[in-house]
């Protein structure tokens, strides 16, 4: 029986163990060290043999040799020289723990998780008397489990029976040699270490918490030798102290791109983005940027495009009625990996959300991240709600651009292999079009593209809005927030202005923040409201530059790695 890794958060070994600190628990005097020369000065502090142990998201360290043992200060330093900046399971070692070694008498199993099932759907506790391995290789007659009622809690009588039907008194203290009295407060103490591991799981929002091995040593305490600790993603909000970069569980550490996709979802819940990388190296070609709408239908879409010969740089979704920059935001990041052959965008599902903010957050993204590949393959299929505006939007604005394209509706969603093929046919002709460059020749053009950027435009490599539409010159005269952006109006470059296609946009497509006044437009709310009332749908930087003055512009920044 285990949780669903996939909305779990997980923490290191280290700081799991400050928390069951906190709670009363015993754990090993040691520290953290992110150098050889703080391992050294820990394992001098503590004067005694020490283990150093790979903070890594994974278990099994010691079989992966991911755990040394030292007996002086300078062998910690060496283990710890040995163990940082190398790999683990494919986790980088960036830090180790420097702990006491203990002196074991006995191995005990303590964890709890929540257990969905519909039979259950309760955190269930379990303890065991055989501890160090995996739980779910343990008999049954050596584990008991009870599932917890959160309104009435886990109290030190349940923890008791629990222990009891293991263990008695008696056994307790005959297996560690202690007298009758002894026994018994080894025995109370190991009923409230089960009482403290159920306040940690609750106190920290967790999806699941264990001890393993939650050990006795030979002078009679009760000591968490090893923990593993999960927060559940949507907790971790309210956890800040807990300094969660990404909240999700994952076979690798987050990448910088995992970072910043974070950022997007972090303080806006209106729609989901998600975004993962699959290949954090993509370099040389071969690969491609998947993004999707969906859920389920996006993961067999994901699985049409592998089983078609195409290769996933990431993958993305952008579901649930995003505003168009969120989904910008998103496309982004997918286009923002380096030396993609082409992206895919495949929403193989009747979407119940308005299409066309997805078309406008797209195209923003196209515009930034396109102007300079030629013949670069994009196909998008899209349906649902305003489904053929949607389409329309993008197939007008994406004929500006040098990019090869293919559009398709709601009539391609069975129809998945064969969207998938043309994805291939496409990625293989520009790939037989722009041969890899050698690494000198890649070197070579983006130190020129860099000198380029430097010297010839006004805009920051960081920037999020280098905008290819032609813009006049003007004056800024008026600017104002909303939710993840704000809204630039060249005042001047309104003058002569018959289109009125901003206040048009925005009436369409949800804001109403606009207004016609003497025949100009004008804010039609109170500064203060926008935030609140703006949709964030894009529409009208679009078409103002398109069939206006290009006079609006919308600053969109996020945190490019």
């Amino acid at each position: 029986m285990a949780a669903d890794e996939y909305d779990m958060a997980r923490l290191y070994e280290y700081q799991g163990k400050q928390i069951l600190r906190e709670a009363g628990l015993d754990v090993p005097e040691g520290g953290v060290a992110a150098t050889p020369e703080e391992a050294f000065a820990i394992a001098g502090r503590l004067d005694k043999p020490v283990a150093v142990k790979a903070q890594v998201w994974t278990t099994g360290r010691f079989k992966a040799g991911g755990i040394r043992f030292a007996k002086t200060p300078d062998e910690a330093r060496q283990a710890a020289a040995e163990l940082l900046g190398g790999r683990i399971k494919d986790f980088p070692v960036e830090k180790v723990l420097i702990e006491e070694q203990l002196e074991l008498a006995h191995e005990f199993y303590a964890g709890i998780i929540v257990d969905a099932s519909h039979k259950v759907r309760a955190p269930v506790l379990m303890f065991s008397t055989q501890g160090g391995v995996d739980v779910e290789s343990v008999a049954e007659e050596h584990l008991a489990r009870q599932a917890v009622d959160i309104l009435e809690g886990f109290r030190l009588d349940d923890a008791r029976r629990m222990v009891e039907s293991l263990l008695k008194v008696e056994e307790a203290s005959r297996l560690f040699n202690l007298p009758e009295e002894a026994g018994r407060l080894f025995y109370g103490e190991l009923a409230q270490s089960l009482v403290s591991l159920y306040e940690v799981f609750r106190r920290c929002d967790a999806r699941s918490a264990e001890i393993n091995p939650l050990v006795a040593t030979k002078d009679g305490w009760i000591v968490a030798a090893d923990c593993r600790i999960s927060i559940d993603d949507a907790s971790v909000a309210r956890h800040p102290e807990l300094g969660i970069t990404v909240p999700r569980e994952s076979n690798t550490p987050p990448t910088a791109l995992d970072v910043a996709a974070w950022k997007i979802e972090e303080n806006d819940y209106r729609g989901i983005s998600f975004f993962a990388q699959m290949a954090p190296d993509t370099r040389g070609g071969g690969f491609i940027g998947y993004h999707a709408i969906g859920g389920g239908g996006a993961l067999l879409a994901a699985d049409t495009l592998v089983r078609n010969g195409l290769k996933l740089a990431n993958y993305a979704e952008t579901s649930g009625n995003p505003t168009a920059a969120k989904v910008y935001r998103t496309a982004r990041l997918v286009l923002g990996q380096p030396d993609l052959d082409g992206y895919c965008l495949l929403g193989a599902v009747i979407a119940s959300q308005d299409q066309w903010h997805h078309a406008h957050g797209l195209l923003r993204a196209f515009r930034e991240t396109l102007t300079d590949r030629p013949g670069f393959p994009v196909i998008v299929l899209i349906a649902g709600n305003k489904e053929e505006e949607a389409l329309e939007i993008l197939r007008e604005g994406l004929s500006t651009l040098p990019v090869r394209f293919e559009l398709f509706g709601r009539e391609y969603i069975h129809r998945l292999d064969f969207v998938a093929r043309r994805m291939k046919e496409m990625v293989e002709e520009y790939r037989s079009e722009n041969r890899p460059l050698s690494l000198w020749e890649r070197a070579r053009v983006r130190a020129e593209e860099n000198q380029k950027s430097e010297s010839d435009t006004p805009y920051s490599p960081l920037s999020p809005h280098p905008n290819p539409l032609p813009k006049g010159e003007g004056t800024l005269t008026e600017r104002y927030p909303f939710r993840t952006g704000e809204v630039i109006v060249h005042r001047q470059q309104c003058v002569g202005c018959r289109s009125l296609a901003c206040v048009k946009a925005c009436s369409l497509y949800g804001g109403y923040l606009y207004r016609v006044k003497n025949g100009k437009m004008i804010l039609g709310i109170p500064l203060e409201i926008v935030p609140r009332q703006c949709t964030e749908c894009l529409a009208c930087e679009y078409e103002c530059h398109l069939r206006g003055q290009g006079a609006l512009d919308i600053m969109l920044p996020m945190d490019l790695p």
